[in-house]
């Protein structure tokens, strides 16, 4: 008998060892539709270190659920996703969102805590998107025409902005980011605000766009609902 094989009782338990734990779930839940930086579930997973992340993620790899890949590009990328193996997996987090929302029906999940937050959408499908956000009780305002930003962030001072990347040339969203960034420059005072990328979903060049262009975070398409409610609730009020 081979004693360097590990004996198990019930297969629950290899399950258990392979993602137990407060954060590996989480990691495999926001990597089931899309790649991810490191940085981006750093800022979408609460309140876990950097350390903790690290050594979660080098598990993963270890256990052979998700892979690291660099692209030689400046500043540097590193991206990690699912590996098929990985992706079997998938169905199990997903039954555990809708298992968690029905177990603690009454209580306020992130994913619907956006009250009073105000959004602005800047998509060909923004009222769409404006609509499933209002759902969630936050002040959702569309805009298609990019001129009209300026005065929208002036009047409104939205707490965040999801720009959908597809809808925009590449003048349009350098105009955009860049007023965006002069208005944060020029509003010391407040938090700055969260920006997510909205971009074709399993697209290595438009995250890497997007990641230029100084955006945080990215959404990838088609969007759920969950995961753009998730994703603003996660960065609402941190500093980006």
């Amino acid at each position: 008998m081979d004693t360097n094989i590990k004996n198990y009782s019930c297969p629950v338990e290899v399950t258990i060892e392979a993602i137990g734990g407060k954060w590996k779930c989480l990691i495999l839940w926001w990597l089931r539709r899309d790649a991810r930086r490191f940085g981006e579930l750093k800022l979408l997973i609460s309140n876990i270190t950097q350390k903790v992340l690290t050594q979660q993620l080098r598990e993963l790899e270890k256990e052979g659920l998700i892979y690291r890949k660099s692209f030689p590009e400046s500043p540097p990328r590193v991206e990690y996703s699912l590996t098929p193996h990985g992706q079997t997996f998938t169905p199990i987090t997903e039954l555990m969102c809708e298992w968690g929302k029905v177990h603690r029906v009454g209580y306020q999940f992130s994913y619907c805590s956006l009250e009073n937050m105000k959004v602005l959408v800047v998509s060909s499908d923004a009222t769409a998107l404006c609509s499933s956000l209002e759902e969630r009780h936050a002040i959702a305002i569309a805009a298609t025409d990019v001129q009209e930003i300026p005065d929208l962030l002036n009047r409104l001072q939205p707490d965040a902005m999801l720009i959908d990347l597809t809808s925009l040339n590449d003048n349009e969203a350098h105009l955009l980011t860049t007023q965006v960034k002069f208005k944060q420059v020029d509003q010391k005072s407040r938090k700055s605000m969260a920006m997510v990328a909205i971009v074709p979903g399993n697209n290595s060049g438009e995250r890497g766009r997007a990641f230029k262009m100084g955006f945080a975070v990215h959404i990838p398409k088609p969007i759920e609902t969950i995961e753009m409610v998730s994703t603003l609730a996660s960065l609402i009020g941190k500093d980006m």
